[in-house]
């Protein structure tokens, strides 16, 4: 087992309620580690809690999409127009479904009709199939469509596209085709009973409990799913490793794509660690965090789990924050990111 203390000190400071768990991923192996001393202890082994992995789940969404083109089910040059007929929007007929999967479509991070303020801390639950549609009737972004920007919108759309093209639930969809093949049992957008059981709470940066995220169907591409780090270090080593029924979707989705000026993947982001190509995802929801990466030259990954999200989901939060940092030049609820905690990680394997 590795010593990781001295990558995650930092990040567990101060953090009273937190569970950390990490998976250490080769091709061959998985090691475990857990962090935190929560007031609440959790009765299922470290590996086997379920985190939200938020944004994480827009790799899976990708895969779907390529799964089921390699199904001949559908194109991903397909355009939105044909599964989504919406009057006479001619933007619908422009953008695909590749564009929806690399955040090229031109589609905004929210759309401009879904509104926080009806469930602040539970923001997509509120937002209907209905809603969706409605926004998408006069939709029209075609002079951005090719420069990216990161759309939980778009993703959304895709994943209500793809329920819609195999009538079946995201959640039906996840296990048919990923999960069940991968044997990660413990992966849902809809946990059951004994799964529930098993999810952590989550907490905001400055230590308040919050409500698990409910994203009403229309949003389940984007950031649905829960997972453990048990599951998830089985989706890194499969990325990593061509022998299983999934290796095609995986390795196009490592492969990126020309689009507009930009070379993109779907659904993984492209960085780099010791001047290493890396593919990497976080999540942050308002009670927790996630990141995976993966290197394939030296064939290593890194699964990160946090039930800390990154912030506060109150603007009281941000405004005593900022009171206290004019008057003592520090900050109150000192923030303390994951995505760089697993990148040294990673970095570490990588020597």
């Amino acid at each position: 087992m590795r010593d990781i203390q001295g990558f995650v000190s930092d990040y567990i400071k101060g953090k009273k309620h937190l569970h950390l768990e990490i998976g250490i991923v080769t091709k061959g192996n998985i090691e475990y580690h857990s962090f935190g001393n929560p007031s609440k202890p959790c009765k299922a082994a470290p590996e086997h809690r379920l985190f939200e992995i938020g944004s994480l789940t827009k790799v899976f969404t990708s895969m779907l999409l390529l799964e089921l083109q390699h199904q001949q089910r559908l194109s991903t040059d397909d355009t939105v127009s044909k599964y989504i007929q919406q009057g006479k929007n001619d933007y619908l007929k422009k953008v695909t479904l590749k564009h929806l999967a690399t955040h090229t479509s031109g589609l905004p991070r929210l759309a401009p009709n879904l509104s926080s303020k009806k469930n602040r801390y539970n923001p997509y639950s509120r937002y209907t199939e209905q809603d969706l549609l409605a926004f998408l009737a006069d939709a029209d972004y075609t002079e951005q469509i090719g420069s990216f920007e990161y759309s939980n919108t778009g993703m959304g759309l895709l994943g209500y596209i793809l329920c819609k093209v195999t009538d079946s639930t995201y959640d039906a969809l996840l296990k048919k085709y990923i999960t069940n093949p991968l044997n990660m049992m413990e992966t849902a957008s809809v946990l059951n009973t004994e799964q529930n059981s098993r999810l952590v709470d989550g907490y905001t940066s400055t230590g308040k409990v919050m409500p698990h995220w409910d994203m009403n169907g229309v949003h389940d591409g984007a950031g649905a799913i829960r997972s453990s780090v048990h599951d998830m270090s089985l989706f890194v080593q499969a990325n990593l490793n061509e022998d299983h029924a999934l290796a095609a979707a995986m390795q196009q989705s490592h492969v990126p794509v020309r689009i507009g000026d930009s070379d993109l993947c779907f659904g993984w982001e492209k960085d780099k660690a010791l001047d290493q190509d890396i593919l990497c995802h976080g999540g942050v929801t308002f009670g927790s965090t996630s990141y995976v990466a993966i290197n394939k030259e030296q064939g290593v990954g890194v699964v990160l789990l946090s039930n800390y999200s990154i912030g506060s989901a109150d603007r009281v939060d941000e405004y005593l924050d900022a009171i206290y940092k004019f008057f003592t030049k520090k900050d109150l609820y000192p923030l303390t990111f994951l995505e760089p905690v697993g990148k040294n990680i990673l970095e570490s394997m990588m020597k």
